[in-house]
C-alpha cells in the first residue's frame, strides 16, 4: 500500500517537481471519506457526538466510496495548490506542512463530523462476506491491493509516456522555456499535483480499509517522511523505483522483526530497536544522497530519435 502513496509523491516532486510536505493530509481526508460511505448507515449518537454515517455497503460499493475518496483528495488538492502553486521549494512545503497539521487537528477536534478522537471503527474489507478475519481476510486484502497498485502502475506509466507527462516534466526542467513553447505550466502543474493527491486518498482507503479504523494521530508527518524515503530510495521519476523503494523499505522494517523473534536481545536494545532502525534508514538516506541520488533505478531520460539524413 506505502507505494501508491509513494506513486503519488512521485508524480508531484518526482515528475512536476513540487515538494509537498502534506501528504497526510489528503491521506487522512481519502481514509475519512472512504471510511464515512463504506460503513454503511450509523445513525448519529448525541450524546457522545458520534456522527452518523452516510452508508454503502457491498464490494461494488467500496469500490464507490474509493472513487469518491480519490475525487474528494485530488479536488482538495487543486484547490489548495491554486493558491499555493506559485510557492517554489521550501515556502511551498512550509505551506503543505501546515496544511496538513490544520486538517489533522480538525479531524481530531470535529467529532460531530469524525468522531474525533472516539476513532472511526468498522470500516470493512472487500469481499467481508467471504473472508471475515484471521488470515483469509488479510491474503484477501494483499490480492486487492496488489490489483490496486496494477492498475496505478499502469495509469501512471500510460501518463508519464503522454505528452502530457513529457510537458509536465518540461515544466520540472525550465518552466520559462516551457511557456514559451505555449504550454500552460499553471494547468499542468495543478494537473500533477491534483492526481497526486487523489493517490494518497486511495491510499488512505486502503489504509481505513487494512486496519479497521480511523484515528485522527494516524495522520502524522511521519507519514510524509516515509513516502519521501521510498521515493529518494527507489528513484525519482521513475515508478518502477518507487516500487523497489518501496519494498526495500518494507525489507528493513521485516528484518528487524525477523531479528526480535529470532535473537534474544537485552531487553535495554530490543526496547530501542525501533529508534536504531530509524536511525539506519536516516544512514542509508544519507548514503543515497550522497553517492547514488538517483536512487536504485534512476529515472530514464527520454532521447527523441532523429533521423539520419537522406
Amino acid at each position: 500500500m506505502l507505494v501508491v502513496l509513494s506513486l503519488g509523491l512521485n508524480l508531484q516532486w518526482g515528475h512536476a517537481g513540487l515538494f509537498n510536505a502534506g501528504v497526510a493530509a489528503f491521506v487522512g481526508v481519502g481514509a475519512y471519506t472512504f471510511g464515512m460511505l463504506a460503513t454503511g448507515v450509523v445513525v448519529a449518537d448525541p450524546t457522545y457526538g458520534y456522527p452518523g454515517h452516510w452508508g454503502l455497503s457491498g464490494p461494488t460499493d467500496l469500490i464507490v466510496a474509493a472513487l469518491v475518496a480519490m475525487l474528494v483528495s485530488g479536488l482538495l488538492g487543486i484547490l489548495i495548490a491554486i493558491s499555493t502553486i506559485r510557492l517554489r521549494a521550501d515556502y511551498l512545503a512550509i505551506a503543505t506542512l501546515a496544511l496538513a497539521e490544520i486538517i489533522r487537528y480538525g479531524f481530531k477536534n470535529a467529532r460531530s463530523i469524525t468522531g474525533g478522537d472516539l476513532a472511526l471503527s468498522s470500516v470493512p474489507r472487500p469481499f467481508a462476506l467471504y473472508a471475515a478475519q484471521g488470515w483469509r481476510s488479510d491474503g484477501v486484502f494483499t490480492l486487492v491491493a496488489a490489483a490496486v497498485l496494477l492498475l496505478v502502475l499502469v495509469m501512471i506509466g500510460y501518463l508519464v509516456r503522454s505528452p502530457w507527462g513529457r510537458a509536465v516534466r518540461a515544466v520540472r526542467e525550465d518552466e520559462e522555456a516551457a511557456e514559451a513553447l505555449g504550454k500552460n505550466t499553471t494547468v499542468l502543474r495543478l494537473g500533477a499535483f491534483g492526481i497526486g493527491c487523489a493517490l494518497m486518498g486511495l491510499y488512505g482507503a486502503l489504509q481505513a480499509s487494512w486496519l479497521y479504523v480511523i484515528l485522527p494521530d494516524t495522520f502524522l508527518p511521519f507519514a510524509t517522511f516515509t513516502a519521501y524515503v521510498v521515493v529518494i530510495l527507489g528513484g525519482s521519476g521513475n515508478p518502477r523505483g518507487v516500487v523497489a523503494g518501496g519494498y526495500l523499505f518494507y525489507a528493513l522494517g521485516w528484518g528487524e522483526q525477523e531479528i526480535k523473534s529470532l535473537v534474544r536481545l537485552p531487553d535495554w536494545l530490543n526496547a530501542r530497536l525501533d529508534y536504531l532502525l530509524l536511525i539506519g534508514i536516516g544512514l542509508i538516506l544519507i548514503g543515497f544522497i550522497l553517492f547514488r541520488p538517483q536512487g536504485l533505478l534512476p529515472e530514464r531520460k527520454y532521447v527523441p530519435k532523429v533521423r539520419e539524413p537522406a
